[in-house]
């Protein structure tokens, strides 16, 4: 049988945003802000590839071989024992890095991803549950947090047990969007870990407990007048808020002017608002609250994304002759339209 090898992969996929409050390293959302990165079979060195960064925010990306995408991209590979092919990278960046929407995130799980589509013909293809731990492997921090929602879409909890990772997604209620104010500068995730303290009291570890348990029970009943009180934390938000002093004010003002709740999204520097209603009314109160403090940013008003990773096509391919092929596990899910309302 015949063995059709890509000569195109083209993945998008959606930024996330963290914690959601008292979830911290075990919340996350993902939302209808994409990265897309396609990979072309090019060139002769397969351990240098040609990478081409579009977008301003891509600026300060990598373009070698250190480049998070490849090395997740080539981890698959390896992991599988297949030649990595010469390859070349177009990225499309639309997500803030550094900002708490999980921009490595869609690195990573875009890198893993496009492999598995590569592997595919090659009946070398692995299961979401495979993807997900490489995808933590390759993770700073190793937290699931990010990439699990990339990977899987919606909104996801996650935890580890035993050294594995278990991932549950949820629809996340069509009802709400996230209104996500990004401030101009960064925040560094391992700064602000360091902030944290190494270990919490009773009443505060039963304060979040509740919270996430109120959080998630909101959502699935539609009780959203009860995000507010869940969305609150004392785990992390109070320890990083010295690298943002002006977050409680701006959370503050985005629930007087109708969000249902709202808190800081990932590490920072980005804060996420809930609401059913009033987003544009939200986002205001979020942007003056924040230029009255001397903070500069960028609003958007997004839905949350409820597929995850997808291959949006394969448009050319090269045939090899006399190999038997099968295929394994299925990993593409249908595009949907990004940035849709």
């Amino acid at each position: 049988m015949a063995l059709v090898l890509p000569v195109s992969v083209t993945v998008l996929t959606p930024a996330t945003s963290a914690n959601l409050g008292p979830g911290f390293d075990s919340l996350g959302l993902a939302l209808q802000l994409y990265n897309r990165f396609e990979v072309e079979e090019s060139g002769v060195d397969p351990l240098h590839p040609t990478i081409e960064v579009q977008g301003e925010l891509g600026a300060g990306l990598s373009t070698g071989p250190d480049n998070l995408f490849f090395r997740s991209f080539a981890l698959l590979f390896e992991r599988v024992e297949v030649p990595l092919p010469a390859v070349r990278i177009r990225m499309n960046i639309k997500i803030p890095p550094g900002c708490g929407l999980g921009s490595s995130a869609t690195a990573v799980v875009g890198g893993l991803v496009a492999a598995n589509e590569w592997l595919r013909a090659q009946g070398k293809s692995v299961p979401k549950e495979e993807l997900l731990d490489l995808a933590v492997e390759a993770e700073a921090g190793n937290h699931p947090d990010n990439v699990a929602p990339a990977l899987l879409g919606g909104l996801v909890a996650t935890t580890n047990v035993g050294g594995r990772i278990h991932a549950v997604k949820n629809h996340f209620p069509d009802a709400l969007k996230a209104v996500v104010f990004t401030p101009s500068f960064p925040m560094d995730t391992v700064a602000g870990r360091k902030l944290l303290p190494a270990s919490y009291t009773k009443a505060d570890v039963t304060f979040n407990t509740g919270r996430v348990a109120l959080l998630l029970s909101a959502l699935q009943t539609g009780r959203y007048e009860l995000i507010g009180d869940a969305m609150q934390d004392r785990l992390h938000q109070p320890y990083r808020q010295v690298l943002f002093p002006a977050m409680p004010d701006i959370i503050d003002a985005a629930v007087a002017a109708g969000a249902h709740g709202a808190s800081l999204s990932g590490g920072g520097s980005s804060l996420i608002a809930l609401a059913s209603s009033r987003f544009h009314d939200v986002l205001q109160a979020m942007q003056e609250t924040a230029r009255s403090a001397g903070i500069t940013g960028t609003g958007m008003i997004l839905r949350a994304d409820q597929n995850g990773a997808r291959v949006l096509d394969t448009p050319r391919s090269r045939i090899r002759k006399d190999v038997s092929a099968r295929y394994g596990d299925q990993f593409c899910w249908s595009p949907a339209r990004p940035g849709s309302r």
